[in-house]
C-alpha cells in the first residue's frame, strides 16, 4: 500500500463513516489510530486528518514503544503466569 491507496481508503470510506457517527451521535466524536507506519506519516495524510480533525480525532500511536503497546503487557503478565504455575519445589 502506498500513500495515495491509503488516501483514498481514508477519504472514500473512514471520512464518510466518520462523518456519519458523528451526526449520528453528537456528543461522540470518532476516534481513528494507525502506527507509525511510513505510510502514515506521509505530509499528505498527516495534512488530511488536520483537516478533518473536527470530525475525527486521530491518536498518535507510540513509536516502537514496547512500554506503551498494551499486547506487549499481556504477553509479558501471561509469561510471568506460565513460569509461577511451572516452579517446582527445591527438594525435587
Amino acid at each position: 500500500m502506498n500513500q495515495h491507496v491509503y488516501f483514498n481508503i481514508l477519504d472514500g470510506q473512514e471520512l464518510p463513516f466518520s462523518q456519519h457517527l458523528h451526526h449520528e451521535y453528537a456528543l461522540v466524536t470518532p476516534i481513528f489510530q494507525d502506527d507509525n507506519s511510513t505510510v502514515h506519516r506521509a505530509g499528505r495524510i498527516c495534512d488530511w486528518f488536520d483537516e478533518h480533525s473536527h470530525t475525527l480525532l486521530h491518536l498518535d500511536w507510540p513509536e516502537k514503544s514496547p512500554d506503551l503497546n498494551p499486547i506487549e503487557n499481556l504477553w509479558d503478565m501471561l509469561e510471568q503466569r506460565v513460569k509461577r504455575r511451572n516452579q517446582h519445589p527445591a527438594s525435587w
